[in-house]
């Protein structure tokens, strides 16, 4: 295979040929055993762990099975997750209690998605070594950037966003190294397929999550200037924007249509409003801190002190409070305020600081190494790598001025850390090779072997605690009389509630973590209460769960322990639900 040089045409320069490796097989084969080995490990370890942003995007899929494509409208959640959700749920048909387990298995077809789009971006890197070099100067061996570049995969697939998570930034990671290897592909030829090519899968990448609508306008500027000496490189543009468009256009006139207003998402507006515009409390929204506007469906705070929610909303789901936040925050004008967002910027370039000298430093520490040795400037060795380091920065860039989660920022960092090490230039000496071997498994001992151990940590613990407690309590407010599409409430607890997803009940009330301690410190009189009002939203329970050791409770009259879970139920009688009637009292919790 050829790689074209780097000039001011790449499309007329000449040919430098790659010359590739034997060993380079025979390593892309182990990583990718390794891969689907801890891959499918990771997977089982986490089979019935659920996270919020899951619930909604497993009843969004439930949506689109009921009602169509009209089900995948929603202002915070991307559609292609929760779609890719709903063909296997068709396909598989799963119980309730395999649904969680099916949801980690889309993950993980996700995840084999981006190891091949990863291995064919990698392919294009190791082309594009080809190109004109300074005299005397060498890239990484083949085996030593393959090497590196896997473990780079590893550490990002499995260790920052990881399967755990029902979310789709696997997907959108495995979007995003094919743009970056289509863009290495447009260097070399720019031919009208590729770029047709781009613009699908930047819009595949919108819909898989929003912030990718703003990062395509980045990857179409790169292509652009890449084969900008092409006489019809302007109509090339059009066309690849044109196709991104039609990707796009369908949620895009869906969800200005249902908000009446232009928009692409909402997400990035939720988050102004709670980082920048401190609006708040988080899913609760009743205050709008700098914010401008109203909110115009605000939760009801039904009662005072311990503060209790109701979530009256037309919207379907288990968690209506995060179905689509957008819609309670809907009326809500966010400000920009110029000390807030340098404060949040600030923070937020110190989580960078932290990530690259603390748990990147070994990465680092290897770079310098290397760029020490070569006899070419920092600038230079990096410059021809600059088509996929700048969509990097650019992303890490945007996520630092609002809000960072290594799952967000997880692939732009594969993607810029690859960009580094595949500019590296080393003299041509055969000591080197040895230099380039050591490079390769000091980086897999330092990166991939806590990726692997953090790994078995995981399987380690879930076949010690096979325990399903969401499980247990959904079967115990089942044999109670609740039934799906009931109502129910819960008291504290985490942020998720899987067994309610699990029993296919709705949670309409409930009283905040923070604000559970003032519930169970309270007396029998207060207690009974809070109870009462929440009977009134309809709920058919409540759930509470113990969260040692700021909760430690003892089952008070009324209250029912899960079997050996942290969690407790109380079932209205069914003459007392929603009539105002006093629930009984439920005496003291023993602190």
């Amino acid at each position: 295979m050829e790689s074209l040089a780097v000039g001011p045409n790449p499309q007329t320069a000449s040919a430098a040929a790659v010359h590739h490796s034997p060993a380079a097989p025979r390593i892309r084969l182990a990583f990718l055993c390794a891969a689907v080995f801890l891959g499918f490990i990771q997977l089982l370890a986490n089979r019935n762990a659920m996270n919020v942003d899951g619930i909604s995007y497993a009843d969004m899929a439930d949506s689109y099975l009921r009602t169509g494509w009209a089900g995948l409208v929603n202002g915070q959640w991307s559609p292609l997750y929760p779609w890719l959700i709903a063909v296997a749920k068709s396909i598989v048909k799963p119980s309730a209690y395999w649904e969680f387990t099916l949801l980690h298995g889309v993950n993980f077809f996700t995840y084999l998605l981006a190891f091949a789009a990863f291995d064919f971006l990698m392919r294009q890197v190791i082309e594009n070594q080809g190109g004109s070099l300074p005299q005397n100067q060498a890239p990484l061996p083949e085996p030593t950037l393959i090497a590196i570049g896997y473990t780079l995969f590893l550490w990002c697939s499995l260790g920052l966003i990881s399967i755990r998570q029902e979310s789709p930034d696997m997907l959108m990671s495995g979007l995003v190294y094919l743009a970056a290897a289509i863009i290495l592909q447009i260097r070399r030829s720019g031919t009208w397929i590729q770029m047709i090519c781009l613009g699908a899968v930047l819009g595949l990448g919108y819909l898989a999550k929003a912030p990718m609508f703003p990062l395509a306008f980045v990857f179409l500027a790169i292509a652009f200037w890449l084969i900008r000496h092409q006489k019809k490189a302007p109509v090339k543009l059009l066309l690849a924007t044109a196709v991104f468009f039609a990707v796009c256009a369908p949620l895009v006139i869906g969800l200005s249509r249902a908000k009446h207003r232009f928009t692409f998402g909402d997400s990035a507006r939720l988050n102004v409003l709670w980082n920048i515009d401190r609006a708040g409390p988080l899913w609760y929204w009743q205050t709008l801190g700098s914010a401008g506007g109203k909110f115009e469906h605000r939760p009801e705070k039904i009662f005072q002190f311990p503060a209790v929610y109701k979530f009256d909303a037309p919207l379907p789901g288990t968690q209506p409070a995060w179905y689509d936040p957008s819609y309670w925050i809907e009326g809500a004008v966010p400000r920009f305020r110029a000390r807030e967002q340098i404060s949040l910027l600030a923070a937020n370039l110190r989580i960078y600081a932290d990530m690259l000298f603390v748990d990147q430093a070994p990465l680092l520490a290897v770079l310098v190494i290397l760029f020490s040795l070569s006899d070419t400037g920092l600038a230079k060795s990096i410059s021809g790598q600059w088509p996929i380091l700048i969509p990097a920065l650019a992303a890490l860039g945007m996520y630092a001025l609002i809000l960072i989660e290594t799952r967000y920022v997880g692939v732009f960092l594969a993607l810029l850390w690859l960009g580094l090490f595949a500019g590296v230039r080393l003299p041509e000496r055969s000591q080197f090779e040895k230099l380039g071997r050591a490079t390769a498994l000091a980086i897999v001992i330092a990166v991939g072997i806590p990726v692997m151990l953090g790994v078995f940590r995981d399987a380690a613990q879930g076949l010690r605690h096979p325990a399903y407690p969401h499980w247990q309590v959904a079967q115990e407010l089942h044999q109670a009389g609740v039934k799906k599409g009931d109502k129910v409430a819960r008291i504290g607890g985490t942020f998720g509630a899987d067994w309610a997803r699990l029993l296919r009940a709705r949670v309409v009330a409930e009283i905040p973590r923070y604000e559970a301690a003032h519930f169970w410190t309270a007396g029998p009189a207060l207690q009974s209460e809070v109870i009462d009002t929440i009977g009134k939203t309809g709920a058919k329970a409540i759930v509470a769960e113990q969260i040692p050791p700021s909760e430690v409770f003892t089952a008070a009259p009324g209250w029912k322990r899960v079997g050996n879970t942290d969690f407790y139920v109380f079932v209205y009688e069914p003459a007392s639900i929603g009539n105002g009637q006093s629930a009984p009292s439920v005496g003291n919790p023993r602190k």
